[in-house]
């Protein structure tokens, strides 16, 4: 594939023939089922986006929990990245469908996007943390009828769930979720040690693999959340554009039975999108033309607002202004990928960053796109140079000392980072990435408004401890994306991702990567 370094190109490979194992296992035991969505249909889940508060200390708040958010998942996942130890525990189609988001708030998850998906037969709604970075879809699980214990929940009855951030940093829980009941959905299929299957699951605990227990598993993610709970094949089920309903089945899930860490209670389980043989998106993608796409809304776009989260062609990819470059698998975080950029620059001025800051084959170095990270995180080289660039545009304005940003001014931030009253416009900053596309940050995604009355802060962290660098939502919103991991590419462009449930399918004009310089457009 030209373009592609030779060690993705390895990763592509062992992931094609991991998936090729699922693909069989499933087959066995769920039959194909698949085959009765028609082709030509599309699929659609409504979305919502992050909600942030009005006004006042709240709002202040929740950009403050922001950087704290993120702090904590990139120290776990560093943590994660130095443990080996694993504790003991329990024993194709041009169709397209969409999943609903919306957003949850509390210190691990401000800002974080959730999906609606329907599980099990009969099909019940579960609230989900979207997660480019993970590949275990999970949820919370009782496996007995009756009511038991579950351990890293409460026992309440279920609801809407949010937390908040108290005054001293620690999170308050307001509500709880839904719970899934294996034993109370036909479609369950718990998966064994012995069976083929289990054997090339990750986070894997089967002592044994003759053994005809259960296959468990112990995963820690990068925001420190730890599940422990049994694997499964279940079904999803999915609105047809054509208003039909139909069955997903050969899905991976993950019945969490004990969950550790402060945001298990703020959803009810992780929707992965990451890359692995068991990521829901890999798996969904492989039935919907190998592709998945989302448009994330601003967080200013009002409660009432939606997108969606897209499986297969997705007509409003495919409109003019969509740039294209390979997708980079990283090797840190396999789970996890990203891109490769040749240069960044602001307000047009290239900006001199080692090169080695970006080469994905270097140890810490790459970047990644990862939805549950809110700011955008930089290696000290990277970051020295962006903050240093965009402070020039600032530094006239009284610096503010903030815990957790190293920049901050007495300034009201409008909005558009235009204020002629003080003397203050905010430069583009882009990233140049691979084949002449170009990821352009606004105003809004590099200035945090209001982390204290009257206070601004850049909206970035210095990741001392390593990378790979990471481009969070912050960034990623207003923009319309798609992955297609069959062919290593991604498309972007950007978009307000209002009215995103379109019926129909998309044209069937797609461009592989290039290496040219120029900047590759699909229309």
């Amino acid at each position: 594939m030209p373009g592609l370094p030779v060690a993705s190109v390895l990763l592509l490979a062992l992931h094609g023939l991991l998936c090729l194992q699922l693909l069989t296992a499933r087959a066995e035991i769920d039959g194909d089922e698949g085959a009765a969505i028609e082709e030509g249909t599309s699929a659609h889940f409504e979305v919502t986006p992050p909600v942030v508060p009005a006004g006042g200390e709240k709002r202040r708040e929740h950009f403050r929990a922001l950087e704290a958010k993120d702090l904590f998942r990139h120290a776990s996942r560093r943590q994660l990245a130095s443990t080996t130890k694993i504790p003991e525990v329990l024993s194709d189609s041009t169709m397209f469908m969409e999943l609903p988001m919306r957003s949850a708030l509390n210190i691990a998850h401000v800002g974080m996007y959730l999906v609606s998906v329907r599980f099990g037969t009969p099909a019940l709604p579960f609230n989900l943390a979207l997660d480019t970075a993970n590949d275990l879809t999970w949820i919370s699980c009782r496996l007995r009828r009756h009511k038991g214990k579950h351990y890293g929940r409460s026992s309440a009855p279920a609801a809407a769930q949010t937390m908040s951030v108290g005054e001293d940093g620690t999170p308050v829980k307001k509500e709880n979720k839904n719970w899934y009941r294996p034993a109370l959905s036909s479609s369950w299929r718990r998966i064994r040690c012995s069976q083929a299957e289990c054997g090339v699951l990750p986070y894997n605990t089967c002592p044994d693999a003759s053994n005809s227990i259960s296959c468990s598993y112990h995963q820690k993610t990068q925001d420190g959340t730890v599940t422990i709970g049994i694997y499964g094949m279940e079904k999803a089920t999915v609105a047809l554009s054509d208003g039909k309903m139909a069955k997903l089945p050969g899905l991976v899930l993950g019945c969490s039975m004990k969950e550790a860490g402060a945001s298990v209670d703020a959803h009810d389980g992780v929707l992965g999108l990451g890359n692995g043989e068991i990521s829901f998106g890999v798996i969904t993608a492989s039935r919907f033309a190998h592709r998945f796409s989302f448009c994330l809304l601003s967080t200013n776009s009002g409660r009432n607002a939606s997108s969606y989260l897209t499986f297969g062609p997705n007509p409003a990819v495919m409109a003019p202004g969509t740039m294209e470059t390979n997708i980079v698998y990283n090797a840190d975080i396999p789970q996890a990928f990203g891109f490769h950029v040749n240069a960044v620059t602001v307000g047009g001025e290239p900006l001199d960053i080692p090169p080695e800051v970006w080469d994905d084959r270097i140890k810490y170095a790459g970047v990644i796109l990862d939805t549950g990270t809110s700011l955008t995180g930089l290696v000290p080289a990277a970051y020295d140079a962006v903050t240093r660039a965009l402070d020039r545009h600032l530094a006239h304005l009284p610096r503010v000392e903030i815990a957790g940003f190293e920049f901050c001014y007495r300034w009201t931030f409008a909005g558009d980072g235009v204020d002629p009253a003080n003397n203050v416009t905010i430069p583009t900053l882009a990233f140049e990435l691979e084949g002449g596309a170009v990821l352009e940050a606004e105003a809004k995604s590099v200035v945090m408004p209001e982390v204290q009355r009257g206070v601004a802060c850049l909206a970035f962290r210095k990741l001392v401890e390593g990378g790979p660098s990471v481009i969070g939502n912050v960034i990623m919103q207003e923009h319309i994306w798609e992955f297609e991991h069959s062919v290593g590419i991604m498309r972007f462009r950007k978009d307000k991702c209002a009215n995103h449930h379109l019926k129909g399918t998309s044209a069937a004009n797609v461009h592989h990567a290039m290496t040219t310089n120029t900047p590759r457009f699909i229309n």
